[in-house]
């Protein structure tokens, strides 16, 4: 396929995890042309043509076209290009560029973002996200693609790989298979696992599969409409996991989004653990039972509990805005035992700096094999660790002005809210807002959709609440 030759303008914009957009609307072929041909020239200015991009894709409507179109235009720059010709998680695609001599990889997907969205994120050779930095500078490129006209090349010659065997070599070697499998062949334990049609399939079940669970699959088919909902993770899109564990009296159930870099979970009992509970138990048992030494490190959005964690057990811990490239950041620089963001990503010692849902879901297994506990109990041993409880909750909000929403958080009067004092508001991202009961809540914008959310923590669930309800009112 090639563009009209004449110079083009563009749309596209990077947000807190590469560039998505509207499939048709921004999301064309003649700004992912231009897009391709910034990359081309970053890459040879960077890395020269002697190393490899690794190209994947998810399962999102003409995800595999448009990889191959890129593909294309790579090789025509004399790049070559290994193309992964199947659904591949995220996590999967950035090991495989950290594992060989790459100059990174490209993958098409929008993660958990409705099916109308398609998404790019580049991942440079170390298998993370890129930095800032590094997406400043691929913007100037296509900047100046933009200017000249279109050139794309359909004559090239594209390299099939498969990267799953590596990686799973990988994970074995991060998760204790052995620990699990015993535990399972004294109780075969049931699992009901849902990869929302997405790319943990294929992937995620294996490694399951693998360690000795009683499987059962969801969704275990490839639907670009994801079932004419979103292949987000969170409780309410998950009922019929909820469902299903009850009905077979599975041990744990397990979802990833999209592009498996994201996942939640289900205790046996059917109750929801999103990532800021089950990761705070993975770090916990990653320091006690792996004595794992480093730093806790999470977003701005996720919770304290990780702070305190790293307290109590004499290591760092920090703070960094939304989006893993800023973990990313540094887990490169020093160990970091666990990464955590509140949406459910996160990364341990020993892996890609890079979030991973596969990942997760086999460590927390790893988690209730080794302990012989119920994740109830493993969570409530955590908040006694610590000397506090906490409760969580959340307001995604289709508000489309996000200068209006963010007024309401900007006014030099609000002192007060739900009948607490406001002690500050931390400005570094969105607003932070801390209440002198303990409690606080963060109000921004989403880097990725056209929405706004609002992130509450607490230690009291009856003050949490009011605290929701004042803050959705204010903001209604």
């Amino acid at each position: 396929m090639t563009i009209a030759n004449k110079a083009l303008k563009h749309d596209i914009e990077f947000g807190t995890d590469g560039w998505r957009a509207l499939i048709a609307k921004e999301f064309t072929y003649a700004n992912l042309e231009i897009f391709t041909r910034g990359l081309a020239n970053y890459i040879l200015k960077n890395y020269g043509s002697d190393k490899a991009l690794i190209i994947g894709y998810d399962a999102r409507f003409l995800a595999d076209k448009f990889a191959e179109f890129s593909a294309k235009i790579i090789n025509s720059y004399g790049i070559e290009v290994h193309i992964i010709t199947h659904p591949v998680p995220t996590p999967v695609i950035a090991y495989e560029a950290f594992k060989k001599p790459s100059c990174g990889a490209l993958t098409f997907t929008a993660s958990h973002n409705p099916p109308e969205y398609m998404g790019i994120k580049y991942i440079p050779e170390y298998g993370g996200p890129s930095s800032k930095a590094i997406t400043d500078k691929l913007l100037e490129e296509i900047n100046l693609e933009a200017e000249k006209p279109s050139q794309a090349n359909s004559n090239a010659k594209l390299l099939e790989v498969d990267p799953a065997p590596d990686y799973f070599k990988q994970i074995r070697t991060l998760v204790d298979f052995s620990a699990i499998q015993a535990a399972n062949s004294k109780d075969k334990a049931k699992l009901v696992y849902d990869p929302l049609y997405g790319c943990g399939r294929n992937y995620t079940n294996k490694l399951l599969e693998e360690a000795g669970f009683e499987l059962t699959v969801l969704h275990d088919s490839q639907d670009p409409t994801f079932g004419g909902s979103l292949p987000d993770p969170s409780e309410k899109r998950l009922t019929e996991l909820k469902a299903k564990i009850s009905e077979l009296g599975a041990k744990l159930g397990a979802a990833n989004d999209g592009d498996a870099d994201r996942f939640a979970f289900f205790d046996d009992a059917g109750n929801f653990y999103p990532a800021n509970k089950s990761l705070s138990i993975i770090a916990k048992y990653l320091i006690e039972f792996r004595g794992f030494k480093g730093a806790l490190a999470r977003t701005i959005a996720t919770s304290h509990i990780f702070d305190e964690l790293a307290k109590k057990s004499g290591m760092k811990y920090y703070e960094t805005p939304v989006g893993f490239k800023w973990l990313c950041e540094i887990m490169r620089r020093e160990p970091v035992i666990l990464a955590a963001e509140e949406s459910g990503g996160m990364s341990i010692l020993g892996h890609i700096p890079e979030k991973d849902g596969v990942l997760a879901i086999l460590l927390l297994s790893e988690v209730l094999a080794i302990t012989s506990k119920s994740l109830s109990q493993l969570w409530q041993e955590v908040q006694d660790f610590v000397g506090k409880q906490y409760f969580y909750d959340r307001l995604d909000l289709h508000i489309s002005d996000k200068e209006l929403f963010m007024s309401k958080f900007n006014d030099a009067d609000l002192v007060s809210i739900a009948g607490f004092k406001v002690e500050k508001i931390d400005r570094t991202e969105g607003a932070k807002v801390y209440l002198e009961n303990g409690s606080w809540f963060l109000a921004r914008p989403s880097g990725t959709e056209a929405m706004c959310r609002v992130y509450f923590e607490g230690h009291n669930k009856q003050e949490l609440d009011k605290l929701v309800s004042a803050v959705n009112a204010m903001v209604n």
